[in-house]
């Protein structure tokens, strides 16, 4: 085997996730059943997910089979208002969505007093509120709800060789970061044992790569948005720049292909880490910070692995508003930092149509027509979560009466790269059997400049190696054969 290293000294924006459970490798569990196990065995906890006859991390997906409504029944008034969205992974075996349960079937009786552990709800970094209860003939039994804060009331027990399901809910889209801690009274000594934090990562309605597409609808008189997931076909949609205004790439013959629509308020847009880029020296583009500051981008032209995101009235006919124009008004943003929304015309001359930075009012505006489609580039100064707020606005071409939706958020999610400034960085290139390869390798650089730690306040603690080392022992085909009679063949 012939390997063939160049070492290149650079200066890298390296994408460092600073959790360390987003940082490891995690499966996606989408559909059927799994565990996450929770044992004490030779003195040690161990934590793992047990899915497809194998243990290691998970991530959760879930999607729009897995919404439901907040019922207007009393004991149901910690999940919310009755009425809104929330989204279960529910006690019993629904087709569509992931049946996750809870075991230690490895955890002999006899080491904790009453062989009872007790499973702790510790951190939530999440966009929202994260439940987990039980509903009987005996009415409801809340184990945890980040919604009035973390405490010692958000506990769940565990028996030794205990399975069981419960009742998880998500009040909004979007990635959930869950730390947990497992503890219990040893019955020989009566010393509690407690063990380190493990996360556990869900992902509720995000999209993070391919068209998506903000859909200016008009019906029945009002004005609304939704969210469109676009499926291309192979050839792809042309967007090109021949089409390029001062606007950014507009479209106004472009045709969707199959996609999933989705309420503007029931989706999180991810701006991937490989979205960040530095604000170039050319004045025009000062708006964006100063020449070398980090900031993240939604380009305006298509990249493979990050969003597409245009603002598109297709559906919207003709001759109904003035001039046939209707307009997107920027209302409110909540998050890490600032947003903007900017075109680059053919010789890269760029226009904003909105930054937060200098206050909102409004000329925060972007006017697209009837029947158009248009990309521009949508920036963020700070990576973290955003709900940057909208309405849609248009006057009526028979009265000049306006017309203005109720105002609506989008959430982004965008996630966090870290500089590495001090120390060597090596990329080296490969050639290993017939196959070309890069890796790349760091001896002791070291975070540094002003690109770094400010970006992360709003990711969590790092948490080092100890998330994942433990994951522990081969569960087997011991994993089904205590989980009791209540799942009868759901399993």
């Amino acid at each position: 085997m012939k390997k063939i290293l160049i070492t290149l000294e650079l200066l890298l924006l390296v994408v460092v996730l600073k959790n360390n459970a987003n940082a490891q490798e995690h499966g996606k569990w989408v559909i059927g059943h799994g565990d996450l196990t929770v044992d004490y065995v030779g003195s040690e906890w161990t934590f793992s997910f047990h899915y497809e006859e194998e243990d290691h991390d998970q991530t959760l997906v879930l999607d729009q089979n897995s919404r439901n409504t907040i019922p207007d029944i009393s004991r149901f008034d910690f999940l919310g208002k009755a009425g809104d969205p929330i989204w279960i992974l529910p006690q019993i075996s629904t087709e569509g969505i992931p049946f996750m349960g809870f075991n230690s079937n490895l955890t002999a009786k006899g080491i904790f007093k009453q062989d009872s552990m007790n499973f702790h709800l510790t951190t939530v970094n999440a966009p929202g509120d994260f439940f987990i209860w039980t509903s009987s003939v005996n009415g409801v039994e809340v184990s945890m709800n980040s919604a009035d804060g973390l405490g010692d009331a958000d506990v769940m027990k565990f028996p030794a060789r205990g399975h069981f399901h419960k009742n998880l809910g998500f009040s909004s889209p979007g990635t959930y970061l869950l730390g947990f801690t497992a503890s219990g009274i040893l019955a020989d000594s009566g010393q509690t044992v407690t063990s380190e934090e493990y996360f556990v990562k869900y992902e509720l309605n995000v999209l993070s790569e391919g068209e998506v597409d903000m859909e200016i609808a008009y019906a029945d008189g009002k004005l609304g948005a939704e969210l469109l997931a676009i499926a291309h076909d192979e050839e792809g949609d042309d967007h090109g720049d021949e089409d390029s205004d001062d606007h950014g790439d507009e479209d106004e013959d472009h045709h969707h292909h199959d996609g999933v629509e989705y309420p503007v308020n029931e989706v999180a847009l991810r701006v991937k880490a490989g979205s960040a880029t530095l604000v170039p020296s050319d004045p025009a583009y000062s708006f964006l910070g100063q020449p070398g500051d980090l900031f993240y981008e939604l380009p305006q032209h298509e990249e493979d692995g990050l969003l597409f995101f245009g603002i598109a009235a297709d559906e919207l006919e003709q001759g109904i508003f003035a001039n046939d124009q209707v307009q997107m008004n920027l209302k409110s943003v909540d998050g890490a930092g600032d947003v903007i929304l900017f075109a680059t015309d053919t010789f890269g001359k760029p226009s904003v149509i909105f930054n937060s930075a200098d206050g909102i009012s409004e000329a925060d505006a972007f006017v697209t027509k009837a029947g158009a489609h248009a990309h521009q580039s949508m920036a963020f100064s700070e990576a973290g979560i955003y709900r940057v707020g909208f309405d849609i606005s248009g006057n009526l071409a028979a009265t000049g009466a306006e017309v203005r939706s109720e105002k609506f958020e989008l959430l982004f999610e965008v996630e966090e790269v870290t500089v590495l400034s001090e120390g060597e960085v090596d990329l080296e290139i490969a050639y290993v059997d017939g196959e070309w390869g890069t890796e790349l390798l760091t001896h002791g650089a070291e975070e540094g400049d002003d690109h770094g730690d400010e970006h992360g306040d709003d990711h969590g603690d790092d948490h080092g190696d100890d998330h994942g080392d433990d994951h522990g022992d081969d569960h087997g085909d011991d994993h089904g054969d205590d989980h009791g009679d209540d799942h009868g063949d759901d399993h």
